[in-house]
């Protein structure tokens, strides 16, 4: 029984140790990679002016202005992080400053130290104690603005426009990323 195992050529045993490795550093588009989530992040020393559709998780440390779409994903705003803008996500985490409507599809968290001014909608809602929050909440799951901004084929355009009929509030169109290096 040990003489089997003993008699077995080495190259056997090297390639079924290397062969889960070479599974791990799979090329990007193979399965295995897929079922990871993959993560945006605008860093700290970031300001974003316009529009961002993201179909990853979004991670928000800087600045943006603009309305932010994640609409199957997390975005998450940092606590030294700021948006000045609308953000449709499937899930909100806010640490950070937002001046704008946050509609979530599943639940949105704001936590402690965070600052928003604006309409939240989302069936599930998180607001932790040290948290300051000025505006409205719609905890509707049946909300007409929940409804048009995940079920809507037509894109922006009719999401944009149910908000603005609610808050009034217009917004650069020119996408523009600066990035300052002085600080990293």
């Amino acid at each position: 029984m040990f003489n089997k195992a003993k008699n077995a050529p080495p190259e056997n045993k090297a390639a079924a140790l290397i062969k889960p490795d070479t599974r791990s550093s799979s090329p990007a588009g193979s399965p295995t990679s897929s079922a990871r989530s993959s993560l945006s992040v605008i860093g700290s020393n970031t300001q974003v002016e316009g529009d961002i559709n993201s179909d990853e998780d979004l991670t928000v440390e800087g600045s943006v202005s603009g309305i932010i779409t994640c609409k199957q994903h997390t975005v998450t705003l940092g606590t030294k992080g700021y948006i000045q803008g609308d953000v449709f996500a499937h899930t909100l985490h806010v640490s950070g400053e937002v001046k704008g409507n946050l509609v979530a599809l599943h639940r949105a968290t704001i936590h402690k130290g965070a600052q928003v001014s604006g309409t939240i909608v989302a069936p599930c809602l998180v607001l932790e104690d040290g948290s300051v929050f000025h505006g409205s909440i719609d905890m509707d799951p049946d909300n007409d603005m929940l409804k048009s901004a995940f079920n809507d084929t037509s894109g922006k355009t009719a999401k944009t426009a149910t908000l603005n009929k609610t808050t009034n509030t217009t917004y650069q169109k020119a996408a523009t990323v600066t990035h300052d290096e002085t600080e990293a």
